[in-house]
């Protein structure tokens, strides 16, 4: 959620005539985040109600597969799930176009996420994630999965120039083990995931979850790649160390709703391991191509991969003992 695209009241007063939201009465740029621009926005209506909201610009996304992740925040928030479904236009419609970009606004959950947690606030997720799964099988929302083995190969051959042999080498040799377990994977139960869910998209208010943002990585894919992309951050501590008692409290509070087929328990090493593989490419690709996110006008927009190619490192060695 860098800022990207730089708007200017009059930018934000044209888009806000489509609303009936009222006048802008505060934008401020939101920092954190990788994909889109995104803004805080005040607005006070002419009957003087006040209404706090995140203004998105997608940097990255086509137009045609917005509607997909507006009727995917919409289904949740109709069946109780705090999470950011769009704010309508005045006819309808949920998405505006703005300095050549396509753009929505939702409103701003309360909450706030946290830089560290415990075994309570793992649990928490593991039944929201759950839960949220259990939701979705009724959705008839669409979108297949982006980051497959095709994203991966074409990834990896723009960066043979790039990067050392050796960790050239580590990387082909991570994507030929995904498509080794492919058949594993995809036996396991398919539904719709968030595919982000990382702390810093989770807020809570207390110990309990007050809402859900960032779901424009969600798609068609294994349910428990949920669960891994969270554990693999939810659940390492510093040194790239596993804390064991957070990965349970996280795995059995998600089977406490959703129990595990036997394919998934089989499955789970490996979808660790394929978490860490995914970020680490989206990473290397970021940190090494001239793309939108190193003109970022403000925030810090591209992260370390190194921080994953260890992780996956980890993921791939306790797999190995656990299957020993």
């Amino acid at each position: 959620m860098a800022v990207f695209t730089e708007l200017s009241k009059s930018d934000v007063d044209q888009i806000l005539e489509k609303y009936a939201l009222g006048v802008c009465t505060a934008l401020e740029p939101i920092g954190e985040g990788i994909e889109n621009t995104n803004y805080f926005l005040d607005t006070l209506s002419d009957a003087g109600q006040k209404q706090r909201s995140v203004l998105t610009l997608f940097e990255n996304l086509e137009g045609k597969e917005l509607p997909y992740f507006a009727q995917l925040t919409e289904h949740l928030a109709s069946a109780g799930f705090a999470v950011p479904a769009p704010v309508k236009m005045q006819d309808g419609r949920v998405l505006f176009q703005a300095r050549d970009r396509y753009g929505m606004i939702v409103p701003r959950l309360g909450g706030k996420a946290k830089p560290q947690v415990n075994e309570q606030e793992c649990a928490e997720l593991g039944r929201w994630i759950a839960h949220m799964h259990l939701c979705l099988k009724d959705f008839r929302g669409k979108r297949p999965l982006v980051r497959n083995a095709g994203w991966m190969r074409a990834h990896c051959k723009r960066l043979n120039v790039a990067l050392a042999p050796s960790v050239f080498d580590e990387l082909e040799s991570a994507i030929a083990r995904y498509e080794a377990h492919l058949g594993l994977l995809n036996s396991c139960t398919q539904g719709t995931v968030h595919g982000d869910l990382f702390r810093d998209n989770v807020l809570f208010n207390d110990d309990k979850i007050s809402g859900v943002i960032d779901f424009y990585n969600a798609s068609d894919a294994t349910l428990l790649y949920d669960l891994a992309v969270a554990a693999n951050d939810w659940t390492i501590d510093t040194g790239n160390v596993r804390n064991q008692g957070r990965l349970d409290a996280l795995i059995q509070a998600y089977q406490g709703v959703r129990p595990w087929s036997e394919a998934e328990q089989r499955a789970w090493p490996y979808l660790l391991e394929l978490a860490a593989l995914r970020f680490w490419i989206s990473r290397l690709a970021s940190f090494h191509a001239s793309g939108y996110q190193s003109a970022a006008l403000s925030g810090h927009a591209i992260k370390d991969p190194e921080e994953m190619r260890q992780l996956m490192q980890l993921c791939k060695q306790a797999g190995s003992e656990s299957l020993t």
